[in-house]
């Protein structure tokens, strides 16, 4: 995006207070120029009700009179000294109803500041943290998986059955229809991912791959929502862990669904799913994984090896959150996907769907007569896509589903509502030694030490690698210099997350703007705090230095001070900080729940079996699906329902009287 179709979203003042916000936040050795521009174009990207929460703010700022209320200068932002521009912005950070506006630009700039690269692909920010970029044997195209969906969809297609969505959920039913004999046309919004993918750069990765360009979040701001939005979905970008519900959970959702064989036919679906994608358990850890197993072992506590869906020798791995350049994950473009194409599915990226066609059947209820989609082109104006099919399958995700469904005329109560989000945040654990957490296999250890503290509910214990912009983003700003000071040991620092299963329930909205809200629930909010102070005491019996946690005001909890009743303390500050909700990083990359299953219409708008009530012929294959939240990675889960909605369909009456 041009300067000039920049300034149509932001006025003068606006823009010129954008570029001293950015300078303020950023550190010395980031391109300022680069930086701005990416921020600036990152803004234009917003939807327009999210931005204008921003804008409002960079207007205030341009006021000299909240010059003299933030800093004690009556001049406008861009005006005041750098240390007068650091006080007003953590001013504006102690107002509440400003905090929002205040972490969404932080987290813009730093991670802008550390992401992205110059000319000549580099950083001089990467030299001082340690960061070697991206690998020099990575191929200039992530393989012919990372093109598909490359061809534009015609105006008009008959069909047997259209998929919406290429990612767990919709790549399964895909390749099981397309195996049946079925005409099969699948639908992605996003775009293909190979070019992106071989570059393994973090800025272009979220750009290109990531829901909102790696922007979403709740409508307070509060969590940041990562999701995949490119061929493959999620198992394009996700981490690659591959796990089982717990029995437990599969048991109770069984219950609440009416269905007691529920757990042997998940079974049955996880076995052919596993085989699928040929997953294996890691057979080694990086420094950030083995953190886990270290302290784990120290404390007596057990911790786990993961079961994954890739084939990586450690030092290729730790880029596939950008997508794999190298074609040794087995995401759905490099399976499923690839088993729907070679029998005779098409796949279309870059195209939207806007609705499924119904008429009304012989019995009062509706049928299915296929969709209307746009095609979503990186410039210009959309065309208009119709394809004709008497099944469709839906599988665009929690946060997209349950507005197609709407659209479509689906009333369910339950649309949009009852959504998880497995609130996750982190403890940042320093080392002497490197740890490297962009480095090795992604995700290789888990600790179930905290999970069932409350009759199934509770927090795991997980690695998550990190590269330059998400640490940056992650890390609390208290000013420049502080920020960049804790930046530069960031080659030593272990990243450990608490990831919750929660009770706590939210929504996202049915119309186009699609808006999340979701306030953590206090239990699951103990539950994380919890889990926090258990990847502390971990991170300390493997070794680490001191350990801190995302808060705006961070607890810090260094080796020499980690005695039990040290240990214990930092445990009740959490708990404290939880119980007063003290403002506190929080990630999802799990959205679950939003088109609910239920054993009637009146308990969820999909049945056990995964068809919407009320349509025949409508079908939907993804976490939107799920009960409640499943507690683990919800992947395989994902594909194993998939896999049973679609093999019911397959042995029904409704297709087998296709006369096939």
């Amino acid at each position: 995006m041009k300067g000039d179709e920049r300034r149509k979203v932001l006025t003068l003042s606006q823009a010129t207070v954008l570029s001293a916000v950015v300078d303020t936040f950023a550190p010395p050795d980031a391109d300022a120029a680069a930086t701005r521009a990416f921020v600036a174009e990152a803004l234009a990207r917003l939807p327009p009700h999210r931005r204008s929460k921003l804008t409002l703010v960079l207007g205030l700022l341009s006021n000299p009179v909240a010059g003299l209320a933030l800093a004690g200068r009556l001049r406008d932002f861009s005006h005041l000294a750098r240390a007068q521009r650091e006080q007003a912005l953590l001013r504006l950070a102690s107002v509440t109803a400003l905090r929002p506006a205040f972490d969404a630009l932080a987290r813009l700039s730093l991670f802008a500041a550390y992401a992205i690269t110059d000319e000549h692909g580099r950083s001089a920010a990467w030299e001082r943290l340690g960061y070697p970029g991206p690998r020099h044997d990575s191929p200039g195209q992530a393989g012919p998986a990372g093109a598909i969906g490359g061809d534009e969809p015609p105006e008009r297609l008959t069909a047997d059955a259209v998929v919406v969505g290429s990612g767990a959920g919709g790549a399964v039913a895909a390749a099981l229809l397309a195996g049946a004999g079925m005409r099969v046309v699948v639908l992605d919004a996003g775009p293909p991912f190979g070019a992106i993918a071989a570059q393994q750069r973090e800025a272009d990765a979220f750009a290109g791959l990531y829901l909102e360009a790696g922007l979403a979040a709740t409508d307070d701001l509060s969590v940041s929502l990562l999701a995949g939005a490119c061929v493959g979905g999620g198992t394009t970008v996700n981490w690659s862990t591959s796990l089982r519900l717990p029995p437990a959970t599969a048991r109770a959702w069984a219950e609440t669904l009416g269905r007691p064989a529920l757990v042997d036919e998940l079974g049955a679906a996880y076995d052919a799913v596993e085989k699928r994608l040929g997953v294996t358990v890691a057979t080694a850890h990086n420094r950030n994984n083995a953190v886990i197993v270290d302290g784990c072992a120290q404390l007596g506590w057990t911790s786990r090896v993961l079961p994954r869906n890739a084939d990586c020798s450690g030092d290729r791995c730790g880029y596939c959150g950008f997508g794999c350049a190298y074609g040794t994950k087995r995401s759905t473009p490099v399976t499923y996907l690839r088993d729907a194409l070679d029998a005779g599915a098409a796949v279309y990226a870059n195209t939207r769907v806007l609705h499924v066609r119904t008429s009304r059947g012989p019995h009062g209820g509706a049928l299915v007569q296929g969709v209307d989609a746009v095609t979503v082109p990186s410039t210009g104006s959309g065309r208009s896509v119709t394809i004709d099919a008497a099944l469709v399958v839906v599988a665009a995700g929690s946060l997209r589903t349950p507005g197609i469904l709407a659209r479509s005329g689906i009333a369910s109560p339950h649309l949009g509502k009852h959504l998880h989000l497995h609130p996750t945040s982190a403890i940042s654990a320093r080392f002497d030694t490197p740890v490297e957490a962009w480095n090795g296999v992604m995700q290789s250890a888990l600790s179930d030490r905290f999970a069932e503290a409350d009759d199934g509910f509770g927090a795991r214990i997980e690695a998550a690698p990190a590269h330059p912009g998400l640490m940056a983003l992650g890390q609390p700003w208290t000013g420049r210099d502080a920020h960049a000071e804790e930046m530069s040991s960031a080659r030593y620092r272990a990243t450990l997350i608490a990831l919750t299963r929660d009770r706590g329930e939210g929504s996202v909205g049915l119309d186009d703007r699609a808006d999340v809200r979701y306030r953590i629930a206090g239990d699951d909010a103990r539950h994380l705090a919890e889990g926090l102070a258990g990847a502390a005491r971990i991170a300390i019996a493997a070794g680490a230095r001191d350990v801190s946690t995302l808060h705006a005001r961070p607890l810090t909890l260094r080796a020499e001070d980690a005695t039990p009743a040290g240990l214990d303390a930092f445990a009740s500050a959490l708990l404290e900080r939880a119980r007063t909700a003290a403002p506190v990083q929080l990630f999802s990359a799990h959205q679950m729940g939003t088109a609910r299953m239920g054993a009637t219409a009146a308990d969820g708008a999909i049945d056990p079996e995964g068809r919407v009530y009320g349509v025949d012929g409508l079908l939907v294959t993804d976490a939107s699906a799920f009960p409640n939240a499943s507690g683990v990675n919800p992947m395989l889960t994902i594909m194993a329902l998939a896999h049973r909605a679609t093999g019911t369909y397959l042995a029904s009456s409704e297709f087998t009287g296709r006369g096939r």
